[in-house]
């Protein structure tokens, strides 16, 4: 009877690293990973077609403390961004032979949510939508990067060089 407790203490806890040993092991420290960029049309809620595009990474998180709760359940107000928002793009435009970042106020700095994730460790891909009511730059990137919750800033990546010259709604491809 000892002889097959013990055995089965042994497959047990041979099961048990095992398992730990199967599972990736991620950095704490959240790391994003630029995939692609899309343009397309869509038609908006007054019938008008209207230029959008989809910025897509993948990232992964060791303990899964990404994303945010819904803002109705953050208190207060005047809370920095970092509290307030998770994910941010900067906007980089070219201009005389070299690009340069697009100041905030000139609508250059993008801020979103992450939705409140929770699983360890967290690996995934999102998806980011961009809306270009009128074009004010015509040939663009994005360099981007997230924090967790407890404050962990990723990498930063950026996307492709994304060119708006001659865009019709027939010529519209993913970069």
């Amino acid at each position: 009877m000892a002889r097959y407790v013990t055995s089965l203490i042994l497959i047990i806890a041979a099961s048990v690293l095992s398992c730990d040993r199967n599972e990736p092991h991620y950095s704490d420290i959240p790391h994003i990973d630029y995939q692609s960029f899309s343009l397309y049309y869509e038609v908006d809620t007054l019938e008008q077609l209207k230029l959008s595009g989809d910025l897509l990474f993948n990232f992964t998180d060791g303990d899964g403390d990404i994303g945010l709760l819904p803002v109705s359940e953050n208190p207060g107000t005047g809370l920095p961004d970092t509290i307030l928002y998770n994910l941010f793009l900067q906007l980089h435009d070219y201009r005389d032979n070299g690009f340069i970042k697009i100041p905030e106020d000139e609508g250059g700095f993008y801020k979103y949510r992450i939705p409140y994730l929770d699983k360890k460790p967290l690996t995934g891909s999102i998806s980011i939508k961009i809306d270009y009511p009128t074009i004010k730059f015509d040939t663009i990137f994005y360099t981007f990067y997230l924090y967790d919750r407890a404050f962990h800033k990723s990498n930063t990546d950026s996307s492709d060089i994304i060119i708006f010259t001659g865009i019709e709604p027939d010529s519209i491809k993913s970069f």
